[in-house]
């Protein structure tokens, strides 16, 4: 007997075939299924077939058969937790079915599924689900970052705001019928450019879709936060701005728009420092991006891509590496030696950065209450860049081991290619025109006071904030890049107070306090920037110079008395 959706109208026909129960369209019955089940073996030997998204839990194919493209998901059960969820819950292909169905019901476009098979039997198992392939689409983080970028200005100009308006229709009808995507994210949201570069956008991934009355503002502000997680990142004020403003213009009138709109933001930043807390344990444990690994002499974590035979090798003897021919040696003290050295990754060599950090007789005990210089790097290396501030990739961290505790740690990173040091960078523009070296210094102002608000304000304090650790590359427009290196004095903060913001920023004025090359408006400049003067107005700001000052002298003072250098 044939199962009838109303809103698709498709008639799915029952088949069983290779110990799966089938549900396909009519049509596509012996072109998905033979005498063993789904044609999935031939399509991958024959090329028809290839992988788009693999994980634990779940692979995703694409397969291009002639007058047919198509999506194949294999949901799986690894653990004991999927299996008794399972148990009591229809398979994640029968959900992501049925959902679309519901979905498409309500007039919001997204794919088709063309098949649905769970495992026969009394017992769960795996299941399966054939969508027919969008044409013409794209993620649309991907399109955002990369497909938009290459458009002329104007033309980019033009279709990011469309886009944002798209969305927030698109949202504004999801809500309004009562859908609820709660894994709502760029990644799961498709978008096609149609005629006249107007957007279409496709929900997917709708096995997290819930269904019930209209959304009231609150619940409609929640869903809306896992979107602009990512966008509050990536997108500007105004384009947030724009998308807010036709949602809540579409669904609740103009009242209270400017409240709901700070309200969305505060609540988008609170869950963005919990997501990145909770995302700072993943460098640490087994899954597809890390890996643990340990032997004999050292154990540690690794990123997934790195070559194995080199991840070994650095296990075997984590010192090889400093005793090379050739070993470009960066730094030789008595607390670490830096070096560069190459590395495979993802198949292809690299530059890279390997530290090794020196280990006192109390440190393998003091291990034992926190983590070690090396770990702390590790983690805020990984983290940092989950937080959208930029460092160089993490490859590796090892530690040897004695009598069960850690002792020496070893780091190996990515390297920053033509980058100087901040302080090198800017001693090295008096050599350029007078005009030339006030532009180029005023980017660079600007965007070191960014780089440190966006620090601050994700909670992140950086106690050796200094010139040296802030690199500098020029992009090919005569902008500049700057990357946060030697993270070891990075922390995480419930609440970042004002006395350590003052910290932070003491040391990097320190770091400019001789030699002349920044004058008192270049540093007013640097803090109507951190401060966001254009948001917050000016109010205030004569007591962060003086705190500033104050907290200067008192860093010259302590260094000349420890006989340390500034920078």
């Amino acid at each position: 007997m044939a199962i009838v959706d109303r809103g698709l109208q498709i008639a799915y026909r029952p088949a069983l075939a290779g110990g799966v129960r089938w549900r396909v369209a009519p049509e596509y019955h012996d072109l998905l299924l033979g005498p063993d089940g789904l044609r999935l073996g031939e399509w991958l030997a024959s090329g028809l077939a290839r992988v788009v998204k693999h994980g634990p839990h779940r692979t995703v194919y694409r397969v291009e058969l002639p007058g047919l493209d198509v999506h194949v998901k294999h949901f799986r059960l690894p653990d004991a937790r999927s299996w008794l969820r399972q148990c009591v819950r229809p398979s994640k292909a029968r959900l992501e079915l049925d959902r679309s169905l519901a979905v498409a019901a309500r007039g919001v476009p997204t794919v088709e599924p063309l098949a649905l098979g769970e495992t026969a039997g009394v017992t769960p198992g795996d299941s399966f689900l054939v969508t027919r392939t969008l044409d013409d689409v794209e993620p649309l983080g991907a399109f955002l970052e990369r497909t938009l970028t290459s458009f002329a200005p104007t033309r980019q100009a033009r279709v990011r705001q469309r886009v944002a308006l798209a969305l927030a229709d698109l949202l504004a009808r999801l809500h309004d019928a009562g859908v609820r995507h709660d894994d709502l994210h760029a990644g799961n949201l498709l978008v096609r450019l149609g005629a006249d570069d107007e957007p279409v956008l496709f929900p997917i991934d709708l096995h997290a879709v819930r269904f019930g009355a209209p959304l009231d503002w609150r619940a409609g502000r929640d869903n809306l936060v896992l979107l602009n997680r990512w966008f509050v990142l990536r997108a500007g004020r105004a384009d947030r701005l724009r998308f807010f403003e036709a949602y809540h213009v579409a669904r609740f009138g103009g009242a209270c728009f400017a409240k709901r709109a700070r309200e969305l933001e505060e609540h988008t930043w609170a869950s963005n420092l919990r997501f990145w807390a909770q995302r700072d344990r993943r460098c640490l444990v087994d899954n597809r991006y890390y890996r643990c690994v340990r032997s004999a002499v050292a154990a540690g974590h690794v990123v997934a891509d790195l070559d194995r035979a080199a991840a070994d090798a650095l296990l075997a003897d984590p010192d090889e590496p400093f005793r090379r021919a050739g070993a470009v040696v960066l730094k030789d003290s008595r607390s670490s030696t830096v070096i560069e050295t190459d590395v495979v990754v993802n198949g292809e060599v690299r530059r890279a950065i390997y530290k090794r950090f020196r280990a006192t007789p109390r440190d393998p005990w003091l291990a034992l209450l926190r983590r070690t210089s090396a770990l702390r790097s590790w983690v805020f290396g990984h983290g940092l860049r989950e937080r959208w501030l930029p460092t160089p990739r993490p490859l590796a961290v090892l530690h040897r081991r004695q009598n069960g505790l850690l002792s020496e740690g070893y780091l190996l990173t990515e390297k920053v290619a033509n980058a100087l040091e901040l302080g090198r960078f800017v001693a090295g523009l008096a050599s350029l025109p007078d005009a030339e070296r006030r532009a180029v210094l005023r980017r660079l102002v600007d965007a070191v006071a960014r780089l440190v608000r966006d620090l601050h304000r994700r909670r992140l304090s950086h106690r050796d904030l200094k010139a040296a650790n802030l690199l500098v590359q020029q992009r090919t427009d005569g902008s500049p890049a700057l990357w946060l290196i030697d993270l070891v004095g990075v922390r995480r903060h419930r609440s970042l107070s004002r006395r350590r913001r003052v910290r932070d920023l003491a040391r990097l004025n320190a770091s400019f306090s001789r030699g002349g090359a920044l004058t008192r408006a270049d540093r007013v400049r640097f803090l109507r920037v951190y401060l966001s003067w254009g948001l917050g107005g000016k109010p205030g700001w004569k007591g962060w110079w003086r705190e500033v000052d104050e907290a200067t002298t008192a860093k010259e003072l302590r260094n000349r008395r420890n006989g340390r250098p500034l920078a």
